[in-house]
C-alpha cells in the first residue's frame, strides 16, 4: 500500500483508527505504514494532538480518550482487592524506613491505608503527587516528591531529571505496581517514559514488592521494564490462577495471596 499522496487529512482519519486498534502506536510504524517520513507523521500527530484527538508519548502518540477511560475504569475496578493488598504491604514497614512509592491507583490505595497506620519516623519517596498528597496528613512521615515533568491526567511525575535524581539514592524497599505481569514476558506498561522510570527504580532499591492485583496477571503491555526474577516479592489477591500462582512460586522469593480474613481490618 502506498500512502505516499494520500491527503494529510486522510492519513489522519486513519492514524485515528490505528490508534484506536492499537491503543498506541509508534512514529516508526506509522512512516512504515504510510511509507512517509518520519518528520511528516511528526506533523501530522503534533496536529491531531492540536486538535484534542490524541496524546503524544516518546515516540508515539495514544488516544486522549484512553487516558480518560483507563483511568476511570481503574478507579472503580478491583478496590476491594486493591485495599486487600495495600493492608499487607503495609505491614512490610518499619519504624524509620526509608521507602519509595511508585504511581497508580494501587499506590493510591496503598498511600490510603499507610496513612492511617501507627508507623512512625518514615522517609518516603513518590514521583506520585495524588500519593504524596495522601501522606502528608500524617506528621509522622516525611515526604519528598520528586520532580520533573509531569504527565498530564496521570498524577506523576516522569522524565530524565526524575531518573537522574532517582539515581542518588539506595532505598531499603519499592512498593512498585504494573499494568501487567506474565510468566514468560515479565512486566509490562503502555508508556515508555513510564517503563524507563519503573526500571530506574527497581534498580535503585534494596527490596523490590510489587503489588498486583489478579487482573494484570497474564496480560502483556507495550513495554517491558523488569523481569520476575528482579521482584523480591509479589503481593496479589486469591483469584489469581493457580498456574500463575505456581510459575511465579518457583521465580519469586516469596508470595503474598492477600484474603478477606487476612486483612480484617479493611
Amino acid at each position: 500500500m502506498n500512502n505516499e499522496n494520500i491527503l494529510s487529512s486522510e492519513r489522519a482519519e486513519k492514524i485515528i483508527e490505528i490508534i484506536k486498534e492499537k491503543g498506541t502506536v509508534s512514529v516508526s510504524y506509522l512512516s512504515d505504514f504510510f511509507h512517509v517520513s518520519g518528520t511528516t507523521i511528526r506533523t501530522d500527530l503534533t496536529r491531531l494532538e492540536e486538535s484534542g484527538a490524541i496524546v503524544r508519548t516518546h515516540g508515539g502518540a495514544m488516544l486522549r480518550s484512553s487516558i480518560i477511560r483507563e483511568m476511570s475504569m481503574s478507579e472503580r475496578a478491583n478496590n476491594v482487592e486493591k485495599n486487600l493488598i495495600a493492608s499487607e504491604a503495609v505491614r512490610l514497614i518499619h519504624d524509620s524506613d526509608t521507602i519509595l512509592i511508585d504511581t497508580g491507583t494501587t499506590m493510591t490505595a496503598f498511600a490510603r491505608v499507610l496513612v492511617r497506620s501507627a508507623l512512625k519516623n518514615l522517609r518516603i519517596f513518590t514521583i506520585d503527587f495524588e500519593v504524596a498528597g495522601i501522606l502528608e496528613s500524617n506528621p509522622e512521615f516525611e515526604i519528598r516528591l520528586i520532580g520533573g515533568r509531569v504527565r498530564n491526567g496521570f498524577h506523576y511525575c516522569y522524565g530524565h531529571q526524575v531518573i537522574e535524581e532517582l539515581k542518588k539514592y539506595n532505598f531499603e524497599k519499592l512498593f512498585l505496581a504494573t499494568s501487567a505481569i506474565d510468566k514468560t514476558c515479565g512486566l509490562t506498561t503502555s508508556n515508555v517514559d513510564l517503563a524507563e522510570l519503573k526500571s530506574t527504580m527497581v534498580h535503585v532499591a534494596g527490596k523490590v514488592v510489587l503489588l498486583s492485583d489478579s487482573s494484570k496477571v497474564g496480560r502483556i503491555d507495550f513495554q517491558k521494564f523488569a523481569d520476575i526474577q528482579d521482584i523480591d516479592l509479589l503481593i496479589t489477591d486469591n483469584h489469581i490462577r493457580p498456574d500463575y500462582l505456581q510459575s511465579f512460586g518457583e521465580k519469586l522469593k516469596k508470595i503474598i495471596v492477600s484474603t478477606p480474613s487476612a486483612s480484617s481490618d479493611e
